[in-house]
């Protein structure tokens, strides 16, 4: 699960331009997709964030990358696959990744799906 969570939450900045109509974390603390909430555990916050997002723009890869993370993380796994789902329907887009690289989402999605597989055989 920390696995899926690592990768999922990391996917917080969209690289590509058109994907990224918020400015990235400052130092004032804003936290746009929610990655430190995430890290910290705190699953309502960073759910309470990721949801204006999506209702701002419900196309929002990133988020809804971090909303699965944080429904995986909640035992809610028929969300966060629904919601996984959505991001390999939408435009496969390149993501930052904490290491400094990058990341597809459909990759992410991908990987969190085959995590929720894994979790449920357990």
């Amino acid at each position: 699960m920390t696995k899926l969570l690592a990768i999922l939450a990391v996917c917080a900045l969209p690289v590509a331009a058109q994907a990224a109509p918020y400015p990235e974390a400052h130092p004032t603390g804003y936290d746009p997709y929610a990655a430190d909430a995430i890290e910290r555990a705190d699953y309502a916050a960073a759910e309470d964030r990721l949801v204006r997002r999506l209702n701002e723009d419900e196309n929002d890869v990133s988020a809804m990358l971090n909303l699965a993370a944080v429904m995986m993380e909640t035992n809610r796994a028929a969300r966060a696959s629904s919601m996984l789902e959505q991001v390999l329907e939408a435009e496969n887009v390149q993501l930052g990744h904490a290491d400094g690289g990058t990341v597809w989402s459909h990759d992410a999605a991908t990987a969190g799906l085959r995590g929720r597989v894994t979790v449920g055989s357990r």
